[in-house]
């Protein structure tokens, strides 16, 4: 997003999708209008969520409700009316919204503290809108379609082809040969406006996801490398609700293993050992996730007790 479009998201910014094949609810952000006139939806991811439900947690301070502040549009040069924005911070009794400055302050004061260094062993030093050109050149690289990421980003597809390169001037020459060959090997009629039907399919990639053991987070538009043998593959990132069925995969597995030992059944003992022990490393994910945090709660706003009761 944006710099303006991260200040003003507001509670009322998520948005419930029901996934037309499965029925499941899957929160989304409406992120507002702002260089392009042009609302555009994205999907939280379980990651994002996370962070999504701190800052809520965070500014709610022990409150039903997220407190009421007014921002300022610096480019319209007008105070907003107040919202439940989500990037506040309290000033004195009161809760005041956050600007641009802030932001900058907070993010050169991370990076200050984190003590990451460029290849000179300089500091690094970002500014906001460098994270839009690493998601562009991030997702462009793992095979996510140009009129894809451009739907995401709010831009015009040459807009973000030109994101989606920033390297040292030393080496900018060989990176644009090299975009210039993989873009004459991708299909022509990845380069024109996305269409309804291409948004559809790419909302059902998240669809495709949903495993048994939790969530498959393998790129756009690839296919299972491991023949969907969840259990050993690096993709998986699991569940913890789905820990019984994985406790009963492991105990299965340790039953197998003295079988074929048993038995002399050689040739299967090295497979089956090299899954039970990504087993166990999965399980431990699993507590981890478990003792970090509970279930992702957004806190999506709900008007149905207030509806009727004006007028």
């Amino acid at each position: 997003m944006r710099i303006e479009e991260l200040l003003e998201l507001s509670h009322h910014s998520f948005v419930a999708y029901t996934l037309p094949s499965t029925g499941e609810v899957v929160p989304m952000l409406q992120v507002a209008p702002s260089k392009t006139d042009a609302e555009r939806l994205l999907l939280v991811s379980p990651e994002l969520g996370e962070v999504l439900t701190e800052v809520i947690h965070r500014i709610r301070g022990g409150r039903a409700v997220v407190p009421l502040v007014r921002g300022y549009d610096r480019h319209e040069r007008v105070w907003n009316p107040p919202m439940p924005l989500l990037f506040q911070r309290p000033r004195g009794p009161h809760h005041a919204a956050l600007d641009g400055g802030s932001l900058r302050r907070f993010l050169n004061h991370t990076l200050a503290v984190s003590g990451l260094t460029d290849a000179t062993r300089a500091p690094l030093i970002f500014s906001p809108h460098d994270f839009r050109r690493l998601f562009a050149t991030d997702a462009l690289r793992s095979g996510l379609p140009p009129h894809i990421a451009a739907k995401l980003l709010g831009h015009s597809i040459a807009t973000t082809m030109g994101y989606a390169a920033i390297y040292p001037e030393d080496v900018i020459t060989h990176h644009r040969a090299f975009i210039a060959r993989r873009r004459a090997q991708r299909p022509a009629e990845e380069y024109r406006a996305l269409t309804p039907e291409e948004w559809d399919q790419f909302l059902h990639h998240f669809e495709l996801r949903k495993v048994a053991l939790g969530v498959c987070t393998r790129d756009f538009g690839t296919a299972c490398a491991h023949e969907h043998s969840c259990v050993r593959c690096p993709q998986l990132r699991p569940d913890p609700a789905q820990r019984d069925r994985l406790v009963e995969i492991r105990d299965n597995l340790q039953a197998r293993i003295a079988e074929a030992q048993r038995e002399g059944w050689l040739g299967e003992i090295a497979g089956l050992e090299a899954t039970l022990v990504a087993a166990e490393e999965k399980l431990h994910t699993m507590d981890q996730l478990s003792t970090r945090h509970g279930p992702i709660k957004l806190g999506m706003p709900d008007f149905r007790r207030t509806t009727g009761r004006e007028g």
